[in-house]
């Protein structure tokens, strides 16, 4: 064998080594561990991963692709008493990293581990990309593109209930996360409120409508050595009417946008005032939404930590500090000031509500065991209204199919009476499958529109009804 095979050898053995699978873990979605808990069972450790969603260059066939990214890792704090010989369960918070940041910040600047050490509660710290915006990224390129909501939400969430102790609910899971993690935690929590019970944004970015924001977001496709659109594509047209923005992609993952969509999870936001005005603006637009959306939000004003009620509400909380800058030395201290609030959320979590609004862009959607799958022309946003057993109304266009959760009685016939965009009523005859779910005929909503929503002409939306009794 000449010089160049046994190189190559080497290195395939070399790779193969580096990728061997761990063997303590279980593989889940295919997400599959590289490395095993240490045999010293440390509180704190590190889990690097192997995905499709998140894949590191081969050293061996090289990619094409120009866009950095670090490999998909995590960091696990697990609870002190978690290898007392008990079996006990845990609840988990997701604790996501900011910008320019990685999977180490929580513990290496903001004592994370500290602040929880004396809690019953699993932390786990995954790897977002510096420039990752906790998302899956809308220009593809070659099969090395980021899709970091995949990775997190599809992938590492089962894959830390099949591999460790925890609760394994919606009610024992939350999301939290400081600057572009801010972002990311309410865009989650926004776009999955059946999997977080509570999240907490730091110095959040909340809204993408907002042009500095953008900018920033543009600047990191510019930084990730892709391009300006790489992340969520072009927000306007240019020219008008070529009809290629994705001002909708923008809005589908937009906390302000889908506020409506967080009326069951519990919801905190901080942000400073007077030194970190940029991310005071943006938290200010979320707060009207909040509002607008009708919430009762609670607003508290704080100096050196400080702090008084300004506006006694019962819902979302929403504390400002007037000398807060974007450092850890606000985002420490707020970490610490929410984890009792968490731990009494767990203690005492609100049920998954039986009546519910959701909002998504995506053509097949579900929240609280609820599933549509729409037909139609275009992209654009979507409203499901889950009044309750009675029934639900479904806002868009084109065509759905509607999969209630499984709340009825197995095998059993309803009535299932939909009345159309148009105000026209058909009765039909529907029997329930085993667990007790239904699947309604098609629901009819109204013409499909021409354009993608935000991408010229005004979109035109109807409201379908569907009521549900029993035979």
């Amino acid at each position: 064998m000449n010089r160049p095979m046994i190189f190559l050898g080497l290195l395939l053995a070399s790779t193969a080594a580096s990728r061997a699978r761990a063997q303590g873990f279980v593989d889940v979605n295919g997400l599959e561990a590289l490395n095993d808990r240490p045999a010293a069972n440390p509180r704190l450790f590190d889990v690097t991963f192997a995905t499709a969603a998140i894949d590191p260059k081969d050293p061996v066939l090289p990619s094409a692709s120009t866009i950095e990214q670090p490999e998909a890792r995590a960091r696990i704090l697990l609870p002190a008493s978690y290898d007392d010989g008990q079996e006990s369960t845990y609840p988990v918070l997701f604790l996501l990293h900011g910008g320019t940041g990685s999977y180490v910040d929580w513990t290496g600047d903001g004592d994370a581990d500290t602040l929880a050490a004396d809690l019953e509660l699993i932390v786990v710290m995954p790897e977002g990309g510096g420039k990752g915006w906790y998302t899956d990224w809308f220009v593809r390129e070659a099969d090395d593109t980021p899709r970091y909501e995949t990775f997190h939400i599809h992938q590492l969430v089962h894959w830390i209930d099949a591999n460790l102790r925890t609760h394994g609910t919606r009610e024992g899971r939350a999301i939290a996360g400081l600057s572009m993690g801010g972002f990311g935690a309410l865009s989650y929590a926004a776009r999955h409120p059946d999997l977080f019970v509570a999240a907490v944004s730091f110095s959040g970015g909340l809204d993408m409508t907002y042009s500095p924001q953008q900018i920033i977001v543009w600047a990191s496709g510019i930084g990730a050595a892709a391009n300006a659109n790489a992340i969520f594509g072009p927000y306007n047209n240019e020219p008008l009417w070529a009809h290629n923005a994705q001002q909708l992609n923008y809005r589908a993952h937009n906390p302000v946008d889908l506020v409506g969509n967080l009326g069951a999870v519990d919801l905190t936001y901080y942000s400073g005032t007077d030194n970190d005005a940029q991310i005071h603006a943006v938290n200010q637009r979320f707060h009207a939404a909040v509002e607008a959306a009708g919430f009762d939000p609670e607003r508290s004003l704080c100096t050196s930590g400080a702090c008084t009620i300004v506006v006694p509400g019962t819902g979302p909380r929403y504390i400002e500090e007037t000398l807060a800058n974007h450092s850890f030395t606000w985002w420490n201290p707020w970490l610490a000031d929410w984890l009792p609030h968490l731990m009494d959320v767990f203690a005492d979590p609100p049920p998954a509500p039986s009546a519910f609004e959701y909002t998504s862009a995506d053509d097949e959607f579900a929240a609280f065991d609820y599933e549509v799958s729409m037909t139609r022309a275009v992209a654009e946003f979507a409203t499901l209204v889950v009044a309750g057993p009675e029934g639900f109304t479904l806002d868009g266009s084109g065509a759905a199919e509607v999969t209630t959760a499984p709340i009825y009685a197995p095998g059993a016939s309803y009535r299932v009476s939909i009345e159309d965009g148009e105000g026209v009523a058909t009765e039909y005859t529907v029997l329930t499958d085993a667990s007790g779910r239904l699947t309604t005929p098609l629901v009819i909503l109204g013409p499909d529109n021409p354009y993608q929503q935000y991408q010229g002409a005004p979109s035109l939306f109807s409201t379908a009804s569907v009521a549900i009794t029993p035979l």
